[in-house]
């Protein structure tokens, strides 16, 4: 296969919506999914909204700033996407 070596998450959603959504299991703004994931905060917002869209991710307006969290499919996704295969 060709991405044999990589984690099976980074397989299924990609590298850049993989590390947006483990930022989220601890609650990250846009700006901290962004630079865990080493893109813009712009492209972090539509890799969120493509998270949220799938039911993996919630996010919550405080003020300036949004707060994306995981749901429970999203925790689940976290659990068994990170195991060997």
């Amino acid at each position: 296969p060709p991405h044999a070596d990589s984690p099976p998450l980074n397989v299924l959603l990609g590298p850049t919506r993989a590390a947006i959504l483990r930022a989220s299991a601890t609650g990250s703004t846009t700006t901290e999914a962004a630079r865990r994931a080493g893109v813009t905060p712009t492209t972090a917002s539509h890799h969120t909204a493509v998270l949220r869209d799938a039911g993996l991710i919630t996010s919550h307006r405080h003020a300036n700033t949004v707060l994306h969290t995981l749901t429970p499919l999203g925790a689940a996704l976290l659990r068994t996407g990170t195991g060997d295969r």
